[in-house]
């Protein structure tokens, strides 16, 4: 029964949230984060098959890479904009790459993490596909790095764009970018909302970094341990 009721069942609740955070807007009402809290607590309340959940919402799984793409038109739209501030976007994105790895690989274990939990954490900036592909590269734990992929997305949208503007950053293309390099898919589509502009740089900046982290952060990992 679980297995025909998981994808409706999940559609509806995430839209019955979104239309909660309609009416307020709120970090904690955001669509996702309530979405989500709604069934982890219907799972443990419930006692519910997990693996029949799965395999209901299987097409929603499979849909997660291909969304990705529609990120593609607010960058053809904005592409002449693109262009001419290309090379500072990819310069920001490398430097949001190797801060991120350094974060998690020099800066956590100063705090006592070991090497494994500190892998898994140095791709969470990115989409959760290849984020869960570069923690596989880097031998850490694949559901820890997924947890924390949703984690800073969510915080990204909920608060991104105001912190951004806290430190001073005016700019909406510089906005897009910073939102692109911290907080991927989510911090993306909640910009995207405010201005078109600022969605389209963000977007290329979701998907340059991407990029360099599947690159380089296992070449990194390789070098230095």
């Amino acid at each position: 029964m679980l297995f025909y009721l998981a994808l409706p069942g999940t559609l509806l609740i995430f839209f019955a949230s979104k239309s909660l955070y309609a009416i307020k807007p709120w970090a904690i009402f955001h669509p996702f984060l309530l979405s989500v809290s709604i069934l982890l607590l219907l799972h443990y309340f419930l006692k519910l098959d997990y693996l029949q959940y799965e395999r209901g919402t299987s097409l929603l799984t499979a849909l997660l890479e291909p969304a990705v793409v529609i990120l593609a038109l607010p960058l053809y739209l904005q592409l002449h904009l693109i262009k001419e501030k290309f090379n500072v976007i990819l310069s920001s994105c490398l430097l949001a790459v190797l801060i991120a790895f350094s974060s998690a690989l020099f800066i956590m274990p100063l705090l006592g993490a070991d090497l494994v939990t500190a892998a898994s954490l140095a791709g969470q900036h990115v989409t959760t596909p290849i984020a869960m592909e570069i923690s596989r590269s880097l031998n850490g734990i694949v559901s820890l790095t997924a947890a924390m992929v949703v984690c800073v997305g969510i915080l990204g949208a909920s608060v991104g764009v105001a912190f951004v503007k806290l430190c001073g950053v005016t700019d909406q293309q510089a906005q897009g970018v910073a939102m692109g390099c911290a907080a991927h898919a989510l911090g993306t589509a909640k910009i995207m909302e405010t201005d078109k502009v600022a969605g389209a740089f963000s977007s290329i900046s979701l998907i340059i970094c991407a990029i360099l982290s599947a690159i380089l952060m296992p070449l990194l990992y390789a070098l230095l341990f």
